[in-house]
């Protein structure tokens, strides 16, 4: 568990974040509200964030990289505290990472839960019907115990014999996500366009596709501020 403070300085308008990593605001933009991480920001209590899955900032054990979507949300929320219980335990399909979040959750009490979601489920050819399920029972659990939830949905991964396997689990998690009000950062999405700019540039000006995928701290603390903000 890592337990960070942000002090900041309140900034005018809504904060840069890096040129490599810029999508199209629609990747971005979240269908429901975060009205426990608000109201926590506005006590000025810190808010505390699970991370289910992969570990936000990748597999080093570097404690910099570690902390990389911390030092992204201090630089777009001044004046809040986190909290950040980011274990990096691994993906699992879906309903295997519901049963542990549920045991885990009664430990941990985090408000903020964010879910990397899908690319088990995609690999193993799950059903995606039985996925969007699962989705939508733990969105509900987690409305009912008052915290929030943030999908995030695989990434684009060019190249790859396996990412046709992406598109009916990429499809129904936003299809859940809209229909039910889920928020979801839509990495998939957000990852392909970048792929397609990288494609587009001279060779000598191209930024290598690990560091793009690497750019999900900014997206999420984005994401994350825009939801707060509105």
């Amino acid at each position: 568990m890592m337990v960070v403070a942000l002090a900041l300085v309140v900034g005018a308008g809504l904060p840069a974040y890096s040129q490599t990593c810029r999508v199209p605001e629609v990747y971005l933009k979240m269908p429901g509200e975060l009205p426990r991480t608000v109201r926590l920001a506005d006590r000025g209590t810190p808010v505390r964030i699970m991370v289910v899955g992969p570990r936000i900032g990748g597999p080093s054990l570097s404690e910099k990289k570690r902390n990389r979507l911390l030092q992204a949300l201090e630089k777009k929320l001044p004046g809040m505290d986190f909290d950040l219980v980011d274990e990096g335990r691994g993906a699992v399909p879906a309903a295997k990472g519901f049963e542990a979040m549920r045991e885990e959750i009664a430990t941990v009490r985090p408000d903020l839960v964010l879910w990397q979601v899908g690319t088990p489920d995609a690999l193993n050819h799950a059903d995606p019907e039985a996925l969007g399920r699962t989705l939508v029972q733990a969105a509900d659990w987690l409305r009912a115990q008052s915290i929030d939830l943030i999908l995030i949905d695989p990434p684009f991964v060019p190249n790859v014999g396996h990412e046709t396997l992406y598109a009916r689990i990429v499809g129904k998690i936003g299809e859940v996500s809209a229909q039910s009000n889920i928020n979801l950062l839509r990495r998939y999405a957000a990852t392909q366009h970048l792929d397609n700019e990288r494609r587009k540039k001279p060779a000598s000006d191209v930024v290598d596709a690990p560091a793009q995928q690497s750019c999900l701290p900014d997206l999420l603390s984005e994401a994350i501020y825009r939801a707060v903000m509105r």
